[in-house]
């Protein structure tokens, strides 16, 4: 932190309530100190006793999650941005006020002998957290229980010299008793390893499923994927990795999910003698520490440690249940210890090179190309410390399992099933979990959302769809072309199976990417006919795209993109990115036609009791329209067990009560 910085929070801090000590309890601090310094100095050791002035909790909203950061005012003139490390005691109860415990702080500087800061704290401490907005989603003003999880610091000395200071020791705790779990300490090796191998998990070992953009609309997709909203967030939520009857998955070893190419790597580093191998992954080791070792058990995959990321540690202590259901919903409200996957993969690493220093080389595979940079120049930088002697990043194409929209509606619905049933609980007065009711409330995590959800179709933009003729035409006249583009793609890459591949879509032609009642080829519900003039050259690319313009319109730059084949996850990708045109043949000329319209995609309407109208609500409740949404591309998954049943609306229908109360206010 700068001095202009510090000087800033100096002041802010400085105008913030602090706790005044009475004189009761500073004579019981002053014995807790003594005693402190006595045990120390009878074990051959040196301290420095400080005494504290005045000290108190100051609220950060800074970041998602708020922080206790502690204030302490100490009577000394020593220069307490010197210090270098904070290590925290014991905590005992305060006997004279419940809800305080006492700790001493060993403040450690440059100098020989360490300083000794006793320090009185409140465990929680209730305040309002400010109206917020995040991703354009607005969050309103609320009372929290702050947790003082004692890692963040404020401290000043008599002049007014301040510092801020963060404890990181924890890291070292988790990541040790991790190690200590591992399969490389209770079986270890003949031969202390030279290698280290790392694999990421999702989709480098693993086709890990995600929302599909060719279904939900990009509002969704972000707040389904972020933490505490709809549920724990995707990367935190175990049904993201339900993909079907638990044993029927172990008999078959997840069959058609596994990167096989990236698999037998790993295999071949399991069997060398001077390698080390650790899966290495920011899921989460609670809800996934029972699944993800059993997938890599049912592979054949025996790593020497698995590495999931410890945020928590231990299982959530506040849930919401739904009697009689089978229905949970497990929030993750703990602060997190590491500050990010990053940050929780480099400390793994570190710790790995302390318990283990005989190892000289590492090799990361990875799909997530902002990883594959930050993780260059932080093994760069452990070689330039020589802690090891060479390194290497394998870039792993990001893959992802079969377009399966019936998995894909299933998860959802039982992601907004789960929150409204637990929502209903809690408004019905009822409270579940783990939670004791003498101390202060836990902040409930569905006042993140304390709304019911339901499914509704979006306009996202305004296109031509085609008619299904035009269609069928379409598919017959340029699927021998495609056929022979994927043969020449699959001689320059691997083609995987079961990953993702490219299916026929060819119904939208986007004119514009908002809603338009007037477009610059047609107005809305007007018809259309299309020329071709471009065929998008096809081996370097796994997919099919048409350059088409309205029939009849001057030659020129004026023309829209029409995606014949790709992959739904690269939808967005395909209409954005530039192409390279040939000519189309005259037998590849033919007629096609279509209507102006708004094409929509699913997102979820929240809604209270007391909304007010379907216009404020802007809710269209078109099952017909979700259901030709879910049914995109169908034509390519009749072979499949994955297709989506032809029953219209079948979203809806375990949600069907709560959505009916929804249309008719």
């Amino acid at each position: 932190m700068s001095t202009a910085e510090e000087k800033a929070l100096a002041e802010q801090l400085a105008a913030e309530e602090t706790e005044k000590i009475d004189i009761v309890a500073k004579e019981w601090i002053q014995a807790e100190s003594e005693k402190e310094v006595k045990r120390i100095r009878d074990v051959g050791s040196s301290v420095i006793p400080l005494k504290t002035l005045n000290c108190g909790i100051i609220p950060n909203f800074d970041n998602k999650k708020p922080k206790a950061i502690n204030r302490i005012e100490l009577d000394t003139n020593v220069d307490l941005s010197k210090i270098q490390q904070i290590m925290v005691s014991p905590a005992i109860p305060y006997p004279h006020k419940e809800q305080f415990n006492y700790v001493n702080l060993i403040l450690v500087t440059g100098q020989p002998v360490p300083f000794l800061a006793p320090y009185l704290y409140q465990t929680n401490l209730k305040v309002t957290q400010p109206e917020r907005e995040e991703d354009g989603r607005k969050y309103p003003s609320k009372q929290i229980v702050l947790k003082n999880d004692l890692r963040e610091y404020f401290l000043i000395n008599k002049n007014g010299i301040c510092a801020r200071f963060t404890i990181h020791e924890y890291h070292n705790g988790i990541l040790q008793r991790q190690f200590e779990a591992s399969r490389f300490v209770n079986h270890p090796p003949h031969l202390p390893p030279r290698r280290l191998a790392v694999f990421d998990f999702d989709n480098t070992l693993f086709f890990s499923p995600q929302l599909s953009p060719t279904i939900w609309h990009s509002k969704i997709r972000s707040l389904v994927t972020a933490e505490s909203v709809y549920g724990p967030g995707w990367w935190r939520d175990v049904r993201s990795l339900e993909l079907g009857p638990l044993d029927d998955l172990k008999q078959t070893a997840w069959k058609g999910y596994w990167n096989e190419e990236i698999v037998s790597k790993a295999r071949a580093c399991i069997q060398d003698p001077h390698t080390m191998t650790v899966v290495l992954t920011g899921r989460r080791h609670n809800p996934f520490s029972p699944l993800v070792p059993t997938m890599l058990e049912a592979k054949g995959l025996k790593f020497d440690l698995i590495g999931l990321r410890p945020d928590p540690e231990a299982v959530s202590e506040y849930r919401w249940k739904v009697d009689g259901r089978n229905k949970e919903l497990n929030y993750n409200l703990s602060a997190s210890v590491f500050q990010s996957t990053m940050h929780f993969k480099q400390c793994f690493l570190v710790n790995i090179l302390h318990h283990v220093p005989t190892i000289k080389e590492i090799t990361m595979w990875d799909d997530r190309v902002p990883h594959l940079k930050r993780f260059k120049d932080f093994l760069n930088a452990l070689h330039r410390k020589r802690l090891i002697d060479r390194s290497r990043i394998i870039e792993v194409p990001s893959l992802r399992p079969k377009y399966n929209p019936k998995w894909e509606k299933d998860v959802m619905t039982r992601i907004v099933e789960t929150h409204n049933l637990a929502l209903l609980a809690r408004n019905c007065g009822k409270t579940y979990g783990k939670i004791d009711d003498s101390q202060p409330r836990e902040e409930d995590p569905l006042s993140m959302t304390e709304k019911y959800l339901g499914f509704v179709p979006t306009a996202v933009a305004t296109s031509i769809q085609l008619s299904p003729e035009s269609m069928e035409r379409l598919k017959q006249t340029f699927e021998p072309l495609f056929q022979e583009s994927m043969e020449r793609y699959g001689q320059k890459t691997t083609i995987h199976s079961g990953a993702e591949s490219p299916l026929f879509f060819g119904d939208f032609v986007q004119l514009e990417s908002k809603i338009v009642q007037h477009a610059c080829c047609g107005n809305l519900n007007q018809h259309v006919s299309l020329d071709i003039m471009g065929i998008s050259q096809t081996s370097s690319k796994p997919w099919l795209l048409l350059k088409v313009a309205i029939k009849g319109a001057k030659r020129g730059n004026h023309y829209h993109i029409l995606p014949l084949w790709y992959k739904p996850s690269e939808e967005d990708l395909v209409i954005r990115r530039s192409h390279h045109w040939v000519d189309p043949t005259n037998s590849q000329k033919i007629h096609i036609e279509g209507r102006v319209v708004h094409e929509k995609r699913i997102t979820v309407v929240e809604s209270t009791q007391r909304c007010d109208s379907n216009k404020k609500q802007n809710i269209d409740l078109d099952e017909d329209a979700i259901h030709a949404i879910l049914n995109r591309a169908s034509i390519n998954l009749k072979n499949q067990n994955d297709s989506v049943p032809h029953k219209r609306g079948s979203i809806t229908n375990s949600n069907s009560d709560h959505i009916k109360k929804i249309k008719n206010h």
